[in-house]
């Protein structure tokens, strides 16, 4: 018995030692080959790494995105209500009635927690803190309830005592350490001059993944106290006044959807639950991911745009190991005779392959490597640039190296296994006697193909991008319909109309300001938008409108064209100025015909008295909507300045000191309009930014493809361009010929990338109700780029190759 287990224990010390010397013998020869081929070597490194670290990038952003508050101990039981009409196929509205909480908590035996968090103006806000004002940014009031929900850490306090009584508020660390040196539990806060709350908690820093990063928490019972708050539940509603619902385990949300209208028709009426009034939910983890429904982050990105760039990663790991096999085959040539040395001298096609593929490993885990350390360091470069906030855990924990590890052998098994197959397969006769052919050393077709497919790719990418860029430039060009440049505008506080306009003619005595404007926002505000319902004769039911509060001077100072009618007097009436869409929906075709016309809103009735020329109130990506503009003091919440760029640092000084005598306890901040109006489109700007870049890589991965398969038939025909030159063929002709093929090639690949291109782009500017028309300039210039690089990248190798003397190449004949 013992003698069996000795035999057996000695056998296996002989395998592993066998193993070992294998696997030794295998490194050595793989590094001795990589170092004789160093510029090969690097070359394949460099593309490896180009593709793996854009495929390491691109997963780290689509994780970001798609982790946001999955985190939450009950995601899968966390719901946000959504509001709108029922005549909305989706609801587009986060904001909900202030007295929705406590109607849903009588109502609904499903829910287990409801609460609300309300996200204050940031326009409107500021706090006072040690005789300093100043403006923060996540300013909520919260209910109790929102931290039993939602997982928030705490570090003094909790959610029963810290947000139970009016006059609390709850910090995070960064804002405990910024103002009171980490010591904040019982410090005083004034926030909008009116409310004085006292610090009863400090919660930590929020991940960054969320779309609840809230910096500052006023109990909801001091809002509760204020003139703003209505504990009835009806159709008003504000954005930011948002309702979260904790389900019972195991509810169908459908089945809670379902009780909502019974629900409004029970307390504001049949009329309403029929025509105006929706409610439904929404998954948390599906808030990041609507675009046009608020979230408190004022940060959104479609799931389209997330699961395209995962796409355009694997493409490019894709060409990655595409460029690999093309440099890795156009070697064959110069490695066919170590392959008939070592069959010659006993060594198996298994043997052979386990060689390739492990030299192909060793340099993939190398570029595995080398693209880490890449993204490590550039990673505080790309947040910034992307608008993204990828911290560094999350490239140093397990699911990253699971990728890299699941890449490495991705790449290892796709760029190594076809090479080893060809070059495993020589035979040695062939190889030995110098007679291997170009079907035998790895199909030259086969490399074309992939070369075809790899600019097919690398063309997609750039008519993506000159599309993008060109729908970019649309935004930044496309007249709105009113003045945006040079115009400063203001925050400014509720107060009397006569200081404001005391604030007006004193900024009117500076020769740099031209003029100024009240209003509650500008033309096109990107926050503090106003909706109301109106109704009119021609209507059957009320039909929503965006409503401006503006002061006479608004539409010259913006140069909104009247079509008909007056502009509005000053003083507060109810006078209405309408626009071509409005009229459009009561069913007037003429402006004229409008004026005198009765319209009821808020509750009261108007006259239309002007009618003005459409002008862009929403982003490009929207319908222009009916309007209405009409005078109301009290509404005014920001002022604009129309100066003189060549003297905006003296405008902005005069500005700032007259407001300081006229608002001593207010905190001054300025925007410039066309600045404020480029934030609509961030995520179209992070878009072309992204495919620019990515398009550039697969471009020069591509390139490096090319030169490969160059190298290759530059090998292959020594000896006919040597004949050629000896019968009087000329260098410039030898190069058009190798040219003139990869071209063809390039060609080809646009062919392909032509209709995938423009079918892409075409659903893409579906999303916009404005844009610009596909032509065919477009996709030339794409085609155009393409054949260019092309041609600089062959003419470069052919060149060199044609230069070398016939004497050397034919020296073997």
């Amino acid at each position: 018995m013992q003698g069996g287990i000795l035999f057996y224990y000695t056998n296996l010390l002989v395998l592993v030692k066998d193993l070992q010397d294998m696997l030794k013998n295998y490194l050595i020869v793989a590094l001795r080959n990589l170092s004789r081929q160093k510029s090969f070597s690097w070359l394949n490194i460099a593309g490896l790494t180009l593709g793996i670290s854009s495929a390491l990038i691109i997963f780290l952003v689509v994780r970001f995105e798609l982790s946001f508050d999955r985190f939450h101990t009950n995601a899968d039981r966390i719901y946000r209500v959504l509001s709108g009409s029922p005549k909305e196929a989706i609801l587009e509205d986060a904001g909900t009635p202030h007295g929705l909480r406590e109607v849903m908590s009588h109502e609904f035996s499903e829910i287990e927690k409801i609460a609300v968090a309300f996200k204050v103006n940031p326009e409107e806000t500021q706090i006072e803190i040690n005789d300093n004002i100043t403006k923060e940014d996540g300013i909520v009031f919260a209910t109790p309830t929102f931290f039993e929900i939602f997982d928030y850490d705490w570090v003094v306090g909790s959610p029963e005592s810290s947000l139970s009584e009016p006059g609390q508020v709850v910090i995070n660390e960064q804002l405990a350490e910024k103002y009171f040196g980490g010591d904040a539990i019982g410090k005083r806060i004034i926030y909008n001059n009116k409310h004085e709350v006292l610090v009863s908690g400090v919660i930590k820093n929020m991940p960054r993944n969320t779309d609840l990063s809230m910096r500052m928490i006023i109990s909801h019972a001091t809002f509760e106290q204020s003139d703003e708050y209505d504990k009835e539940y009806n159709a008003n509603r504000n954005s930011y006044y948002q309702t979260f619902v904790l389900l019972k385990p195991g509810t169908d949300p459908e089945s809670v959807n379902a009780q909502f209208p019974a629900m409004i028709e029970k307390y504001q009426g049949k009329e309403i639950a029929a025509s105006y009034m929706s409610h439904a939910l929404q998954p948390i983890s599906e808030m990041h991911f609507s675009e046009n429904v608020d979230n408190f982050s004022e940060r959104s990105v479609s799931k389209e745009v997330v699961y395209s760039l995962a796409l355009i990663g694997l493409f490019l790991l894709v060409t990655a190991c595409i460029n690999f096999i093309n440099l890795t085959t156009a070697q064959a040539v110069k490695r066919s005779k170590e392959v008939g040395v070592r069959k010659a001298l006993g060594s198996s096609r298994t043997q052979l392959v386990k060689q390739f593929m492990g030299e192909t490993a060793l340099l993939t885990l190398f570029a595995v490597l080398l693209s880490y350390l890449i993204t490590v360091n550039i990673i505080p470069y790309l947040s910034p640039l992307f608008n993204i906030s990828i911290d560094y855990a999350l490239v140093q924990d397990l699911p990253t190296f699971v990728f890299l590890l699941v890449t490495a052998v991705f790449v290892s098994i796709l760029a190594g296994f076809y090479p080893s197959i060809v070059l495993s397969s020589f035979r040695p006769v062939t190889t030995l006697k110098n007679t291997l052919t170009n079907k035998k050393s790895g199909g030259l077709g086969l490399r074309k193909t992939l070369i075809v497919f790899q600019f097919a790719l690398s063309q997609v990418l750039i008519i993506c991008t000159i599309v993008v860029l060109n729908q970019m430039h649309y935004f930044n060009t496309k007249s709105l319909g009113f003045v945006k440049e040079a115009v400063l505008t203001l925050d400014i506080p509720f107060t009397r109309s006569e200081r404001l306009e005391s604030f007006r003619q004193r900024l009117k005595e500076h020769s740099a300001i031209h003029e100024v404007s009240f209003s509650l926002n500008t033309p096109a505000a990107t926050i503090n938008k106003s909706w109301t319902y109106f109704g009119h004769s021609a209507l059957e039911n009320n039909l929503p409108s965006e409503i401006k509060f503006v002061d006479p001077s608004y539409l010259p100072f913006y140069d909104l064209q009247l079509l008909s009618g007056r502009n509005l007097i000053d003083s507060d009436s109810t006078e209405l100025v309408v626009n071509e869409a409005f009229l459009k929906t009561i069913g007037i075709d003429e402006p004229d015909k409008a004026l005198g016309e009765e319209v009821e809103y808020y509750g009261t009735s108007g006259t239309i008295v002007g009618v003005v020329r459409d002008f862009h109130s929403l982003s490009l990506q929207n319908m222009i909507p009916p309007l209405m503009l009409t005078h109301n003091s009290d509404m005014f919440r920001k002022a604009s300045l129309k100066i003189d760029m060549t003297q905006a640092g003296a405008a902005i000084a005069t500005t700032e000191e007259v407001w300081k005598d006229l608002f001593p306890k207010q905190y001054f901040a300025y925007k410039f309009l066309d600045d404020d109006l480029a934030t609509m489109y961030e995520q179209e700007r992070n878009t072309s930014r992204l495919l620019s870049i990515f398009a550039s890589i697969a471009i020069f991965i591509g390139c490096l493809g090319l030169y490969g398969l160059i190298s290759f038939m530059t090998v292959q025909k020594e000896k006919e361009m040597g004949i050629r030159k000896v019968l009087g063929g000329s260098t410039q002709h030898i190069v058009y010929l190798f040219t003139r093929e990869f071209i063809i090639l390039v060609s080809i690949a646009f062919l392909i990338a032509l209709p995938l291109g423009y079918y892409l782009m075409n659903e893409w500017l579906n999303n916009f109700i404005y844009s610009i028309e596909l032509e065919w300039w477009m996709f030339a210039l794409a085609a155009l780029s393409g054949i260019l690089i092309a041609a600089l990248t062959v003419s470069y190798k052919s060149l060199r190759a044609a230069l070398v003397s016939p004497a050397n190449s034919l020296r073997g004949e």
